[in-house]
């Protein structure tokens, strides 16, 4: 299995190259060269198996026995998912109206990222011991259309990149999505009907979106032969939302503030990927799209591409409004807590008059949310490890506006690399203490 760039712009990579590069150097994303059809007979073989050993099968798809062998594949997952407070990993809720909820929040952040970051630091930990390596990981935080311009500049300057052992660990990261696929083919199995029949019956995956990662997963688990609809639901920034129903993929104005805050996402990036999917993998075609809407933040996608994407994808956003009414209904009928990402998809749910089997997918515990409950007139219920972040400390850099935020993130970089340098023979590569250091906007 052989990774290229959505754009075209550079040599196939094997999966370590993916996992350490984040964006390809010609400023795409790696997806795989091919994608794997699976029978329904390996899909019913597979119907049967838990969380983590889904995980390990796709995951043996995508990354060779040469590259890691599968005892050792294996291993590592079994380990990223070692910390996770559910013995499921995750967790289906069976609730009231035929809603089901797929709780992917149950490890150490409480947030769906948890579990693709967990086996994507096993990968990591193996290379880099493996090759007595360290790198240097740059991630977004808050407003992440505005962190990630800076970002995309670092990476764009190769040499720079190469020098400070550069990668990203946000979802333009194939490992990332990777891990992902394995949350629809885990609902699939949990809400299908039955399996006996010819063809296997559809189940419709509601996905909360914001950069675009866990809605691109689903595409590729569609393309491998899994029988699911896949309904993209957004909150007010609906920029997917327009692109789905009318093949416009451009900028609003600005940023919306809403209470499912970790989809206030204008550019999501992954997009380029579902566009590459639904080309039939033309890079030419990606990277003419993608280049135009780098310079005009305004891109009509054409009409053969939007009808593909349309047939792809549902879709709906839900306004604040929604999310506060989808929660109270949620709690009033089923004493359950949704925070509001999930209640995006719950808004869905409660506007489909059909029977359809559907799960919708949680990202994050409620208890994350406090101040979204509180306006729904909820009470949250806050764990012991959410209630001890009140008193840690906060370490950050403020980045003010009109600062040249690549430069300070530049310098930033260069500091690091020479602490590391100079405890360079005082412990070993890929085990030294990481730097929280973190970087914040005002």
């Amino acid at each position: 299995m052989e990774y290229v760039s959505t754009r075209g712009g550079v040599g196939a990579v094997d999966f370590e190259g993916a996992l350490f590069s984040g964006y390809a150097p010609d400023g795409g994303l790696f997806m795989p060269q091919h994608i794997p059809l699976l029978d329904g007979d390996t899909l019913r073989r597979w119907s049967c198996l838990s969380y983590p050993e889904l995980v390990k099968e796709l995951c043996s798809l995508f990354i060779t026995d040469k590259l890691v062998p599968r005892s050792t594949l294996n291993d590592l997952i079994d380990r990223a998912f070692s910390r996770f407070r559910h013995k499921d990993v995750i967790h289906l809720s069976r609730l009231k109206d035929g809603m089901n909820v797929l709780e992917l929040w149950h490890g150490v952040t409480y947030a769906f990222k948890d579990l693709s970051l967990s086996c994507t630091g096993q990968f990591l930990q193996y290379f880099l011991e493996k090759k007595q390596k360290h790198v240097t990981i740059l991630v977004a935080h808050g407003n992440s259309d505005e962190i990630d311009e800076p970002i995309k500049e670092l990476f764009a300057d190769v040499d720079f990149a190469r020098k400070y052992n550069l990668m990203s660990l946000n979802s333009v990261n194939w490992s990332r999505i990777m891990v992902q696929i394995a949350h629809h083919f885990y609902a699939y199995f949990q809400c299908a009907p039955s399996l006996d029949t010819t063809p296997l019956p559809v189940v419709e995956i509601v996905v909360p979106t914001g950069g675009g990662g866990n809605i691109t997963a689903g595409c590729i688990a569609q393309k491998m032969g899994l029988p699911i609809r896949l309904v993209a639901v957004v909150n007010s920034n609906d920029i997917i939302h327009r692109t789905v129903q009318h093949g416009d993929f451009s900028l609003s104005e600005s940023v919306k503030a809403t209470l499912a805050s970790a989809m206030d996402i204008q550019e999501p990036y992954n997009v380029e990927r579902i566009l590459w999917l639904l080309s039939g993998s033309d890079n030419r075609l990606t990277k003419t799209l993608m280049e135009q809407f780098s310079v005009l933040k305004s891109l009509k996608l054409p009409e053969d591409l939007h009808r593909k994407l349309s047939e792809t994808l549902r879709s709906c956003s839900a306004s604040d409004e929604d999310i506060v009414r989808a929660m109270q209904r949620c709690w009033e009928e089923n004493r359950y807590l949704l925070c509001p990402h999930s209640a995006v998809a719950a808004h869905y749910h409660y506007s489909q008059p059909d029977s359809t089997p559907r799960c919708c997918l949680a990202p994050a515990s409620a208890a994350k949310f406090q101040e979204a409950l509180l306006r729904a007139g909820l009470v949250p219920q806050l764990p012991p490890e959410i209630t001890a972040l009140t008193t840690m400390e906060t370490r950050s850099t403020l980045l003010e506006r009109g600062q040249d935020w690549a430069q300070v993130l530049w310098e930033r970089i260069k500091v690091v690399a020479q602490r590391w340098e100079a405890q360079g023979n005082r412990s070993a590569p890929g085990q030294r203490e990481i730097s929280r250091q973190g970087v914040t906007q005002t």
